[in-house]
């Protein structure tokens, strides 16, 4: 199978952007690790791990599903022998780091809206030992959730020169497989729909008395903006995937070119989801990576500034 060369322009700036978000995640999960366990600072630093550490290996995973077929291609290796090498395990592996942070965001949220209900409870509720334990559990769930049509006979395999996952009983697909393509998509929206009901009652309870700072506004603002970038970049890929499975036709009708930029797309979505979320909407995650890469404070940077919490 030849390379295609007319994609080669698209695949090395998929690569240096991928390189860098892979930097990033690498840098604020070292520094975040550094300031909790060696120099003993307080902070919610639990959903920083957990979703940096998932985009590290996405990212991986990525490099592995996208970059690696030219490559193999170029080494006359082959990209169906080494799709059927490592293909299944790498693509479980992506799925994985991909649904970890969609229920992550949505423990997320309600650890927000039972600070709301709650706060004295809270604390006791989302302790970083207990975080740990839901993240676990979480974890668990999925994994189990993915290894059961994993080792089936319809287990996942992705083909870059489709940008598509494909069955090994194809057409068919495993029930869970089913299952997941049809409802998936409802967890990101589950997500913002607790947000918004939580900022419109908060909103309410402060006009029936309640005294709201400015720095409350600020970090109700900053919540929305995180769960929207969330969300939004989430559901890119479910969104376009749609696309795919509802009009299979009219997606192949598409050069081949076209089809590979599609799916680069949805990947940088999946992959700049931390850095967008993290540097772009929250001032305080920016400046502790900007410091980490020794940043001056004094120099400027082109971003608007949202005051935030570290979560």
């Amino acid at each position: 199978m030849p390379v295609l060369w007319s994609l080669l322009p698209s695949q090395t700036l998929f690569l240096i952007t991928i390189i860098f978000f892979l930097l990033y995640d690498g840098t604020l999960l070292g520094t975040v690790i550094h300031k909790r366990f060696f120099k003993k600072e307080k902070g919610p630093f639990a959903y920083i791990v957990y979703m940096t550490s998932c985009g590290l290996i996405s990212k991986v995973s990525i490099l592995f599903m996208v970059v690696a077929w030219p490559i193999v291609e170029f080494l006359n290796i082959g990209y169906e022998v080494y799709r059927q090498a490592v293909g299944e395990l790498v693509t479980l592996i992506f799925t994985f780091s991909y649904l970890f942070p969609m229920f992550i965001s949505l423990l997320m949220t309600i650890h927000r809206i039972v600070i709301f209900v709650t706060p004295m409870k809270a604390a006791r509720f989302f302790n970083e030992a207990k975080l740990l334990i839901y993240s676990s559990l979480i974890a668990i769930v999925i994994l189990v959730w993915l290894l059961i049509p994993f080792y089936s006979d319809c287990t996942m395999n992705f083909k870059a020169l489709t940008s598509r996952l494909e069955s090994a009983c194809n057409p068919e697909r495993h029930p869970i497989t089913l299952f997941q393509n049809m409802y998936l998509i409802y967890v990101p929206f589950g997500s913002v729909a607790l947000m918004v009901v939580y900022l419109v009652v908060r909103k309410f309870s402060n006009k029936n008395g309640s005294d709201t700072t400015n720095h409350q506004v600020k970090r109700e603002t900053a919540m929305i903006r995180q769960v929207s970038f969330i969300v939004i970049y989430l559901s890119v890929y479910e969104l376009i995937y749609l696309h795919l499975r509802w009009f299979p036709e009219h997606f192949e009708s598409f050069p081949i070119e076209i089809q590979s930029m599609s799916y680069m797309l949805r990947l940088f979505a999946i992959a700049s989801l931390n850095f967008m979320v993290y540097f772009v909407v929250t001032k305080s995650t920016r400046r502790l990576f900007l410091n980490a890469i020794g940043w001056k404070e004094s120099n400027k940077v082109g971003v608007t500034a949202v005051s935030a919490s570290v979560t």
